[in-house]
């Protein structure tokens, strides 16, 4: 067996991409129509089980929260449990104010990945995905740019905001599983002037969203969360440039 071949069953065992060109011809059509597509079931079965069992055991998750361009990042322990807090309340105070503001955990980007992540990297900056993902998109896209594993929890979120200069195609790779609409946690994406929302994606298990980060970029926000819903959101999130 050939290198080509052994990559091409390797990543057989772990997506599920459309191979007809007539399932590709209808993705492309839908991207080219509204810059935005989501493909179901991306993941192989029994890969998509391991990374929502890897979210659900993780231990070393940040608290990711910022407003405006001040950024602030904390492990979650006992150690940092007091200035958490108050940050939290420091910025649903800035989000009341009308300020980008977000609060969400977020890991996977680290120096030592466990042997899942480096297998999901190696698979997502493979040149067979992203050949797919230039098949139906025309964006030329190169590399992957960026990932990390999101939490989103009662009371977290994320305010409207464009992704420009992350890359030129965003996607959420959702690992919720029996997600209602009604927990929050919705990303949404708004007209160019924030003032209606345009589209509505819930989180499904198993479910890649993929959509085009033009150059002054595209408005969208994750509604929050719930208080003290029982379930966690859980999706892998990141850019190709």
């Amino acid at each position: 067996m050939n290198e080509s071949s052994e990559n091409s069953e390797n990543s057989q065992t772990f997506f599920n991409l459309p191979q007809s060109n007539q399932n590709k011809n209808e993705l492309k059509e839908k991207f080219n129509q509204t810059c935005k597509i989501q493909i179901s079931n991306i993941l192989v079965e029994e890969v998509a089980e391991l990374l929502l069992k890897y979210a659900q055991t993780q231990k070393n998750w940040i608290l990711a929260s910022g407003f405006d361009s001040i950024k602030y990042e904390k492990l979650t322990n006992k150690q940092n449990e007091k200035a958490n807090q108050i940050q939290i309340r420091n910025i649903q105070n800035k989000f009341k104010n009308d300020h980008f503001s977000y609060v969400f955990h977020r890991t996977m980007n680290n120096n030592r990945p466990s042997f899942l992540e480096f297998n999901l990297r190696k698979h997502m900056e493979s040149l067979e995905f992203i050949n797919f993902l230039n098949e139906i998109t025309d964006l030329q896209l190169t590399k992957l740019n960026t990932l990390f594993l999101s939490k989103y929890k009662g009371g977290d979120f994320l305010s409207p905001h464009c992704d420009k200069g992350n890359g030129k195609l965003a996607f959420v790779l959702n690992l919720t599983k029996n997600w209602k609409p009604q927990y929050g946690g919705i990303l949404h994406f708004l007209n160019e002037e924030k003032t209606e929302i345009i589209e509505s994606y819930n989180p499904i298990f198993n479910n890649l969203i993929l959509f085009k980060v033009p150059t002054h970029g595209i408005p969208h926000f994750v509604s929050h969360v719930v208080p003290y819903v029982k379930q966690e959101r859980y999706a892998i999130t990141g850019w190709y440039i």
